[in-house]
Parts: structure tokens; C-alpha cells; sequence
């Protein structure tokens, strides 16, 4: 299953790579997607791209900081049925 998601982004007042674990973690918990295995981030120009995979599935983010970003989810259809309380 792919959901697109979008949504405002804080600014930001630690680290970047905690900001951007941060920005993950509440996908992760808004789509049930588990624990975070890996992420890679790059950066062109003020544009942050991160590709992260979870347990349950993966995310493809772009962002700006401290104004919005958009993230391709994905989810595993066999996480999907062990997690029936996907909305």
C-alpha cells in the first residue's frame, strides 16, 4: 500500500540528524510502520531528501526546514495484516 503524505516542518533546534530521526520516528508512529533499520539523507541546494526503511515498510521524504515536506510511504502488505489498526 503507498500513501502520500504532507505536512509542516518545525524548526529546526538540535542536531540534524536528531531533527530528522525525529521527522521519522512520527511517520513511523502516524503509519505503524515498526522500528527504523536504516536512512541515507542528502541535500541539494535548501532541499532535504532522506529514504528511510522500517520494519513494516519504507519512506521517501523531501523537505525544507522549518517550512513543509511531502513523504512517499509504503508499507508492507505483510506488516500491513499483522497491524490491523492501519488507518
Amino acid at each position: 500500500m503507498k500513501k502520500l503524505f504532507l505536512f509542516t516542518t518545525p524548526k529546526r533546534t538540535s542536531s540534524i540528524e536528531d531533527y530528522e530521526l525525529d521527522i521519522l520516528y512520527k511517520i513511523s508512529d502516524k503509519f505503524s510502520l515498526g522500528d527504523l533499520l536504516e536512512y541515507s539523507r542528502w541535500t541539494e541546494g535548501n532541499i532535504n531528501f532522506i529514504y528511510a526503511r522500517f520494519k513494516g515498510g519504507s519512506v521517501k521524504l523531501k523537505y525544507i526546514e522549518g517550512k513543509e515536506g511531502i513523504a512517499l510511504i509504503r508499507v508492507k502488505k505483510k506488516y500491513l495484516n499483522k497491524n490491523k489498526d492501519f488507518s
